[in-house]
């Protein structure tokens, strides 16, 4: 009889200390490269763009302006702005500035302060995106998310650019 113990519980131990089956066991990433390979997945999810093309037009400061007074676009969505600076002087020098509603003269008072170094662009908590400066002739884009819904404004920071070179954002 005792033989017989013996013999149902070595089976029994060797079985439990080998553990079962792996049925239903998620298999976790071995190695950076399959972690980084789900990362590079969802970064590289389709994005919903809307695309505006902006003209900077004019030469001289009493006639320059952007040829779109107001863009609207739904809450979240992706924009893409392209910059066409068609000016041909040097004073020509343009950027589109996204604020909140109501800080578009203080951003441009400060754009001075910032300089050529900052591209005009202040440090404010009120900018939303800003692009480079657009040389005369030069073309440039500037993504980014759309905020919430709500009024805003874009403006040209470069100095003296902000009063006629200003429009209205529009988030649905």
């Amino acid at each position: 009889m005792k033989k017989f113990i013996l013999l149902l519980i070595i089976p029994i131990t060797l079985l439990v200390s080998c553990g079962g089956s792996n049925q239903g066991v998620e298999k976790q990433p071995t190695s950076p490269n399959q972690i980084k390979d789900q990362d590079i997945e969802i970064q590289n999810i389709e994005k919903d763009w809307v695309e505006f093309k902006v003209k900077a037009v004019g030469n001289t400061m009493s006639d320059m302006k952007f040829d779109i007074e107001n863009i609207q676009v739904n809450e979240g969505s992706w924009v893409r702005i392209i910059l066409i600076n068609e000016g041909e002087q040097i004073a020509m020098q343009h950027n589109i500035v996204f604020v909140n509603y109501g800080a578009r003269k203080e951003v441009a008072t400060q754009a001075i302060n910032a300089g050529p170094s900052m591209k005009y662009v202040p440090s404010n908590k009120n900018i939303i995106a800003a692009s480079d400066l657009a040389q005369p002739g030069e073309t440039i884009s500037l993504e980014f998310k759309a905020p919430k819904k709500g009024n805003y404004e874009f403006v040209c920071t470069y100095p003296g650019h902000s009063e006629s070179m200003r429009g209205y954002f529009i988030v649905k």
